[in-house]
């Protein structure tokens, strides 16, 4: 048995080292090593270019995690591969977030709604729109759908507004020769977009320009939940003169970095504490990363924030328990399947000593039977201790029994049949 037992115990050690190496892999890949992949949005967009600096930054001051950018040809694609599974994290604009599946862990940039006419044009509201050509910057589609929800709220039929999509460079003679209205563009209320519409706009025709005031943005935020109602303050868009002249109010939407709802609460800490700590890193090579910004968190709203960055916003520290439950639960079943697998060849082990002492008792039984049995009893005695004796030979060749142990056995068996011989002989 001695054999038999130090196989065992080697088969114990090795689960056990397997075990160990697997929970230290685990908490090597999970906590020293992660890495976590961000769908940015098609490449020359805003997304690609921030998080390219981000990246970098990350790797240096934060060697523990690692983001990889997932590019994606449009934008709706970003949102796609975070719920499916192949990103953890998205860069998606508000109105464009339709699965509850993302939730908020910041936002990167608002963009505002400008309807910006030139000088000289007839047009003060709105509903003035109606019947005029409105020149669309870049013609993304996405953009014309907050267009029609404008048009819709107004009430202004959308075939009695003429469309025409324009590159930058062909704005100032878009206006010049009056083909155009107005232009229809969104970016942010500084440096972007819509401040290089402003610019053409201006140079294209002399006299103050107006940026056209939504009047009823707070309504439509509330139909329309997915947008915002901002303020564009006065010379947003440059100082001399004043563009716009006075505050406007206008819609918006939020560009936001998202993340799935089943994302670690810990994990989602650890990305907004990185994000706003390179923000201080970037801001003065990467001017726009300074419109990084919490979301507010004490109000309700349609899009859902992560309770990992409503943590962090809150200045609360990561649960400890909670960081380490899903690998110590992944862990504790490991060590419960290693456990059993233990108690099984334990059990086994008992089991198979048990069996050997209880074959010799049992041979102890008969040799103290024989003394008194008939013929016919002691015929079916020794056909017993035949088999018995049989099935130690195989166990020795199964290497389960050790040669010491069935010497001891094979003695007792001789000695049985000595003894069954004997009393045949006085029986006869």
């Amino acid at each position: 048995m001695r054999q038999n037992r130090r196989r065992v115990l080697v088969v114990i050690l090795a689960c056990l080292l397997a075990g160990i190496g697997l929970a230290a892999g685990v908490a090597w890949l999970c906590f020293v090593h992660m890495t976590l992949r961000v769908a940015t949005g098609p490449m020359g967009s805003a997304g690609p270019q921030f998080f390219a600096a981000f990246v970098r930054t990350v790797a240096d001051a934060h060697p523990r995690v690692r983001l990889k950018i997932v590019p994606t040809a449009e934008r709706e694609a970003s949102l796609k591969a975070l719920v499916a599974g192949e990103a953890d994290l998205a860069v998606v604009r508000s109105d464009l977030l339709t699965s509850t599946a993302a939730q908020t862990i910041a936002i990167l940039r608002r963009d505002v709604v400008g309807l910006v006419i030139p000088p000289h044009t007839p047009i003060e509201k709105v509903r003035d729109l109606a019947g005029k050509t409105l020149g669309l910057v870049q013609g993304v589609a996405d953009d014309e759908h907050i267009l029609d929800q404008i048009l819709a709220y107004y009430q202004i039929p959308a075939n009695t507004l003429r469309r025409v999509a324009l590159a930058p460079g062909e704005i100032g003679p878009a206006i010049r020769q009056k083909r155009v209205a107005g232009l229809f563009a969104l970016g942010p209320a500084g440096p972007g977009p819509l401040a290089d519409v402003v610019s053409a706009v201006a140079k294209a025709d002399k006299g103050p320009l107006t940026v056209l005031e939504i009047e009823a943005a707070a309504a439509m935020a509330h139909r329309f939940p997915l947008l915002e109602s901002v303020d564009i303050p006065a010379g947003a868009f440059g100082t001399t003169p004043l563009r716009p002249e006075d505050s406007v109010t206008t819609l918006a939407v939020t560009w936001r970095l998202v993340a799935r709802a089943s994302m670690p609460n810990y994990v989602a800490w650890e990305v907004a504490r990185l994000l706003f700590a390179t923000k201080a890193q970037l801001v003065a090579t990467l001017p726009q990363v300074g419109a990084i910004e919490a979301p507010d968190t004490t109000v309700g709203g349609a899009l859902p924030f992560h309770p990992g960055a409503v943590a962090y916003y809150n200045g609360e520290q990561p649960n400890l328990l909670e960081m380490f439950e899903n690998y110590v639960y992944l862990i504790a079943i490991i060590g419960s399947i290693l456990g059993a697998g233990v108690a099984w060849m334990l059990r086994a082990w008992r089991h198979a000593g048990r069996q050997d002492q209880a074959q010799l008792l049992r041979l102890l039984a008969i040799l103290r039977a024989v003394p008194a049995a008939d013929l016919a009893t002691l015929a079916a005695l020794d056909h017993e201790v035949e088999a018995m004796h049989a099935w130690a030979v195989e166990r020795v060749a199964q290497g389960a029994m050790e040669p010491e142990q069935f010497q001891v056995f094979a003695q007792v068996v001789s000695a049985l049949r000595q003894g069954i011989d004997k009393r045949r002989a006085t029986r006869r």
